[in-house]
């Protein structure tokens, strides 16, 4: 209740839910099965009413999975471009005060480091970076050239999800003689890994930093005059991302952390990035999901096209914005079971995709049934070799294992969603780890998925989905059965609603 801007800033007063937000969009998409809905309820609703408004929304059946009630009316989510209204431009401009300081949480590693560099370009004198660690070689370097042309640089160590370590940082703060005009958390972690394997110490770990450190943040700096208060956000919060439904909890808290503090009467403003060239989360990655990435349309952002548009959104008065290089064809004809298509509607509007059968269906039908195994052979080791990053399909053996091959998790998913895609079906997230040898997955979509069977069939070729895994043959009902459900549960919850 309360966590997502519907009708103003002020309607998110529970910025602590937020996380689920972001994590059901996770949710979403490793599980499509569990047809994953968020639903943000009016905070001032009495629990009665509260639940008579989710009774009547799970009888709802439209393809909409993020919505909010206000004031009695249903609203749905739309992500669409941020355009600068009418002479918002000229009106507003960043202004860096000389004689005022700067803190930079995640100011020594790369991309803090580059925002470090783009605030002395924009003519601050006084930077303040926190880390964990000693700055490494590379870092002292740049903080070197930064103090010969007259900056000063201080460096402090220290946890920013630790209250004690942040009360520190900021009574050395307030011992300058320069106020802290302006607040950019950068800090962040990464621990992926599909939701059904994740341990809780190692989820909380990631969620620290982003949750516990923006509100030890907000803390110590709520009673100052500060020109802004940033927070690095993640496209994984705005769109999903399969294996990181930690990162994207914790992102997604500080998305609603920056409206909470605008309706507050604060500076708050939270940048969705996606990801960069040369700094951020995923620079840490290997070039493996930096090729994954690349092949969902996700481009990286360049350091000077990132800096030039942190200034331009730096200066707008706007709590939350997003930041990436998407090729919204490509990433749209890749998009997944899982993914919510309506909350894209806008894009998909401007790039006018269709549903149609993928080519690899139409050659399959084409192909004589005693060839279609091999061609299916051919065509799996192809996105195998994708997925890995291999140039050679051809050197990949039929008993070669995925994960003998270099194959992690992420990855497992990454070539899952790849064949719900090109199939057009449901296939559990896990049958790469029930079926992992190349020979045994496509044993498994050639009899189970496609049914398909070595043998002269009718000239019209008909593919007939059966359960897909044996773990989860509960979600594939038939249509009848399906019907008969949503009767029983429509009947329930009339029950349910006598009582209200």
């Amino acid at each position: 209740q309360g966590t997502q801007s519907v009708l103003s800033e002020t309607d998110v007063i529970q910025p602590q839910q937020g996380s689920l937000w972001g994590l059901g969009r996770v949710i979403a998409l490793e599980h499509p099965e569990l047809k994953c809905r968020k639903v943000d309820l009016d905070a001032k609703l009495h629990f009665s009413e509260t639940v008579s408004t989710l009774v009547e929304e799970l009888l709802f059946s439209d393809d909409e999975d993020q919505i909010a009630y206000r004031q009695g009316q249903r609203y749905v989510a739309r992500l669409r471009r941020w355009q600068p209204q009418i002479g918002e431009q000229t009106r507003t401009q960043l202004s860096i005060d000389s004689e005022a300081s700067y803190l930079i949480t995640g100011g020594l590693g790369a991309l803090g480091l580059e925002v470090a560099q783009w605030l002395v370009y924009q003519g601050a004198k006084h930077l303040i970076l926190t880390g964990r660690r000693v700055p490494s070689e590379a870092a002292m370097e740049t903080i070197q050239k930064l103090e010969q042309v007259g900056t000063q640089i201080s460096v402090l160590s220290g946890d920013i999800s630790c209250e004690e370590d942040v009360a520190e940082i900021f009574e050395q703060i307030q011992a300058s003689l320069f106020p802290l005009k302006g607040v950019i958390h950068g800090a962040g972690t990464l621990n992926d890994g599909l939701l059904q394997n994740v341990k809780w110490e190692p989820f909380l770990q990631v969620m620290a930093s982003k949750v516990a450190g923006t509100w030890n943040l907000h803390k110590f700096t709520q009673h100052l005059s500060l020109d802004f208060f940033v927070c690095f956000s993640s496209m994984a919060s705005l769109l999903g991302s399969p294996g990181q439904g930690n990162y994207a909890a914790a992102n997604a808290f500080m998305d609603a952390f920056a409206y909470y503090r605008r309706a507050m009467g604060l500076p708050g403003l939270s940048i969705n990035w996606g990801p960069w060239d040369r700094g951020g989360m995923a620079a840490r990655l290997g070039s493996q999901h930096q090729n994954r990435f690349k092949s969902q349309g996700i481009g990286t952002i360049d350091s000077k096209k990132g800096l030039q548009a942190l200034g331009q959104v730096l200066a707008k008065p706007i709590a939350q914005v997003g930041v990436a290089s998407i090729q919204w064809p490509q990433f749209l004809a890749n998009s997944v079971a899982g993914i919510d298509l309506q909350y894209l509607q806008i894009f998909r509007s401007e790039v006018q995709t269709t549903a149609t059968q993928s080519n690899f269906l139409r050659q399959l039908e084409a192909t004589p049934a005693q060839e279609r195994r091999e061609l299916l052979m051919g065509f799996v080791k192809k996105q195998i070799s994708q997925v890995l990053g291999l140039d050679t399909p051809e050197a990949i053996n039929n008993q070669d294992g995925f994960f003998d091959l270099g194959m992690d998790s992420l990855m497992a998913v990454e070539l899952t969603n790849n064949f719900q895609r090109i199939f057009q079906i449901y296939i559990s997230q896990t049958v790469v780890f029930n079926y992992p040898t190349v020979e045994e997955i496509v044993d498994y979509l050639f009899y189970k998925v496609l049914n398909l069977e070595q043998q002269e069939e009718e000239s019209e070729s008909t593919y007939k989905v059966v359960d897909t895994d044996e773990k989860f043959s509960d979600f594939n009902t038939s249509l009848d059965s399906e019907e008969e459900i949503e009767l029983s549960a429509a009947q329930e919850l009339a029950e349910i609603k006598k009582f209200l």
